[in-house]
C-alpha cells in the first residue's frame, strides 16, 4: 500500500505536467518534487511499482527521457482526502489540496451522518475554535449555545415560546419581587460523577453577584432544608426569574476553580459532557445519566478548519451533507443586527456634526452597494435594531466636516464578517478624504471597550421574550455604557420593574447618532433533509439532544 507523502508527490508531479505525457529530466523532476536527483529516482521507482505512471529514462547529459501517467492524479487526490475525512485530519487535508474552494467543496460534500459501534454521530465544520467554555464570563453567541448544552440552570428559557420551563429547579414561588424559593431535583448528577448538591448552587450564583451587574442585586443564597434554595434581593426585580434562565446562571462544580483546565473541559449537568476539545475540533458526547431526556445523538463533533474563515458566512451552519448539493433545512432573519457603536470617549464624537455625517453617509444601502455579492445574499439593511423597527431617519446628505481627515474602527478577532464590513467602510470613506484605520482586539477588550477608538463594530442577537433579552444583552456590555457615557441605571430600575419602554429606548440610542445599525443578517442551517427535530434557535445553532435521523429508506 502507498504511503500518504509518496500519493501526494504523485498528485503534485500529475498536476505539474497537467497529466500530460511528457519528456522532460530528471533533474526537472527534483525541483518539481523539491528532493535531490538520487532521491526522485527512488520516488519513480515507487511510483511505477503503483502502477501510477511509467519513466523511461534517457542515459547522456541534457537528454531528455519519457514520463507516462496511466493514473488520474485528480481521482487519487479525491481518494485519499477522504481518507483525510475520514480520519478527521483536516490539517493534512489543507496541506494536500490547498485551494480553500476545493477543500470546502472536499469537506461539505464529505461531512454526513456516521455509525460507529451503533452509535449516531453529527459532524458540523466551522471556522474557529472553543478554548474557553466557561458560563459567567464575556462569550460569543457560538459559546453561549455550546454552553446550554453541557449546563444547566435553576430554569429554562424556550426561546421559541418566550417561556420559562423546569431546569434543575422542578418548581419555584416568589413571596414578593424580592423574594424566590426554588425546589431542586434530586439525584443530578454532574459529568464527572459527583452528585450536585445545595452549595454548587448557592456558590455558582453568589459568583454571579460579584460578576455581572444585572445581578448585583443578591444579597443572599441560602438552604433552609435539603433540595430547597432561598433567594433573597436587596431590590424588587420583576425580571428574575428570567434572568436565572440566561447562560451566565449556569450552575457549575463548586470545586470547579481547582479542576485543570476547566474552561476547556468544563463540567456541567447537560445533556452533552465534552469529550475532546482541541484547536482541531471539539467532541460532546451524550450523558446518560442526565436528568432529562436523554439525548437523541450520541456524539457531536465540530470540526475546525480556519482555512475556510473567508469561504464561510458566520451564520451559515454546514452541517450532514450528503454526496449532493447541501440541502437549507431551516433559515430565518436574525433578532438582531450589526451596527455601529460612536465613542463619546474620542475627541471626535463630543461633536454631533461628525456623528450625523457619519450616520447620514454610511446608511445600510451605500455599504451593501459596495460589498461582495456573496454577503449581499445573506445581509438586509438595519434601520432599528430589529428587522420591524424603522428608527433610523432618512437623513439628507450632509457636508463632510472639513476636519475629519482620520478614523478608528476597533471589534474583535476572528470574525471575518467584521473584516469584511471594515474593508467597505474603509473604501467608501476613502472617498471622502477620510482615512479609516482598523484596530483588532480580543474579545474580552472589545466587550469592555478597553481600547482607544472613534467607532466600534458590533453586532447582538436576542431571543424571546425581546423586552428581556434587548435591555440584558445591551446592558451587560460595558462597551455600550462607556461609549454612551452614561450608567443607565435609572432605565435599569425600570427595566426591573417592567416599567422600560424598550423601543423607545433603543430609538432613543439611534435618535443621538451614537448607535447606528447596518445590517441585519439570515441565520442559516443546511445538511440533510433527513434530519428531523430541527429548530434554529437565535444564535444560528439547534438544540442537538432533539435532533435525530430518520433512516434514508424510511419514507
Amino acid at each position: 500500500m502507498s504511503s500518504p507523502r509518496l500519493q501526494t508527490q504523485f498528485i503534485r508531479l500529475w498536476q505539474n505536467f497537467q497529466g500530460q505525457n511528457s519528456e522532460t529530466t530528471l533533474q526537472h523532476i527534483a525541483d518539481t518534487l523539491f528532493c535531490s536527483r538520487r532521491h526522485v529516482r527512488t520516488l519513480l521507482n515507487n511510483m511505477q511499482r503503483q502502477g501510477w505512471l511509467s519513466w523511461q529514462a534517457e542515459s547522456g547529459r541534457g537528454k531528455r527521457s519519457a514520463l507516462l501517467f496511466h493514473v488520474n492524479g485528480l481521482e487519487l487526490q479525491q481518494a485519499q482526502a477522504e481518507r483525510l475525512l475520514k480520519d478527521e485530519s483536516i490539517d493534512k487535508l489543507v496541506a494536500l489540496v490547498g485551494d480553500k474552494e476545493t477543500i470546502r467543496q472536499l469537506v461539505l460534500s464529505e461531512l454526513e451522518r456516521s455509525y460507529r459501534q451503533g452509535k449516531n454521530l453529527l459532524r458540523i465544520i466551522y471556522y474557529r475554535d472553543f478554548p474557553i467554555l466557561l458560563p459567567g464570563i464575556p462569550i460569543r453567541r457560538s459559546e453561549i449555545h455550546l454552553i446550554s448544552q453541557i449546563f444547566n440552570g435553576l430554569i429554562h428559557i424556550n426561546e421559541e415560546k418566550g417561556e420559562v420551563e423546569d431546569g434543575l429547579a422542578h418548581h419555584w414561588q416568589n413571596h414578593n419581587d424580592s423574594e424566590w424559593r426554588f425546589y431542586l431535583r434530586p439525584a443530578i448528577y454532574f459529568h464527572h460523577g459527583r452528585e450536585m448538591l445545595v452549595d454548587d448552587v448557592i456558590h455558582s450564583l453568589l459568583r454571579l453577584k460579584n460578576g455581572w451587574p444585572l445581578f448585583s442585586h443578591i444579597e443572599s443564597v441560602t438552604s433552609p432544608q435539603p433540595y430547597v434554595i432561598d433567594i433573597k434581593l436587596s431590590q424588587p426585580d420583576k425580571q428574575f426569574l428570567w434572568l436565572l434562565g440566561s447562560p451566565h446562571a449556569a450552575i457549575l462544580p463548586k470545586e470547579w476553580e481547582s479542576i485543570e483546565n476547566f474552561s476547556q473541559y468544563p463540567i456541567g449537568t447537560g445533556p452533552y459532557q465534552v469529550e475532546k476539545n482541541l484547536p482541531q475540533k471539539l467532541s460532546i458526547t451524550a450523558f446518560d445519566r442526565y436528568f432529562g431526556y436523554r439525548a437523541l445523538l450520541d456524539e457531536v463533533t465540530i470540526w475546525v478548519v480556519p482555512e475556510l474563515a473567508e469561504q464561510m458566512v458566520c451564520s451559515t451552519l454546514k452541517m450532514d451533507s450528503d454526496k449532493n448539493n447541501n440541502n437549507s433545512l431551516e433559515s430565518r432573519m436574525e433578532e438582531g443586527c450589526y451596527f455601529l457603536l460612536m465613542d463619546k470617549r474620542s475627541k471626535l464624537f463630543p461633536r454631533e456634526d461628525i456623528r450625523q455625517w457619519l450616520c447620514s453617509f454610511l446608511t445600510p444601502v451605500n455599504l451593501l452597494a459596495h460589498c461582495e455579492p456573496y454577503y449581499q445574499r445573506h445581509w438586509a439593511p438595519a434601520y432599528g435594531l430589529l428587522l420591524h423597527w424603522h428608527h433610523s431617519k432618512m437623513l439628507t446628505a450632509l457636508p463632510k466636516p472639513t476636519d475629519l481627515t482620520e478614523l478608528t474602527v476597533t471589534f474583535y478577532s476572528h470574525h471575518h464578517e467584521f473584516i469584511a464590513i471594515s474593508q467597505i467602510m474603509k473604501r467608501v470613506l476613502y472617498t471622502q478624504g477620510v482615512e479609516l484605520k482598523i484596530n483588532i482586539i480580543d474579545y474580552n477588550d472589545w466587550f469592555n471597550g478597553n481600547a482607544d477608538s472613534d467607532i466600534w463594530l458590533t453586532t447582538a442577537n436576542f431571543f424571546k421574550p425581546l423586552e428581556f433579552s434587548i435591555f440584558a444583552t445591551l446592558y451587560e456590555m460595558p462597551l455600550l455604557r462607556k461609549c454612551l457615557g452614561e450608567t443607565l441605571e435609572n432605565e435599569l430600575n425600570q427595566w426591573r420593574n417592567k416599567k422600560l419602554d424598550i423601543e423607545s429606548w433603543c430609538k432613543s440610542l439611534i435618535d443621538t447618532h451614537v448607535f447606528h445599525p447596518i445590517f441585519h443578517h439570515w441565520l442559516e442551517l443546511q445538511g440533510q433533509r433527513t434530519m428531523r427535530g430541527v429548530r434554529m434557535n437565535t444564535f444560528g445553532w439547534f438544540d442537538f439532544k432533539s435532533a435525530w435521523f430518520k433512516p434514508s429508506e424510511d419514507n
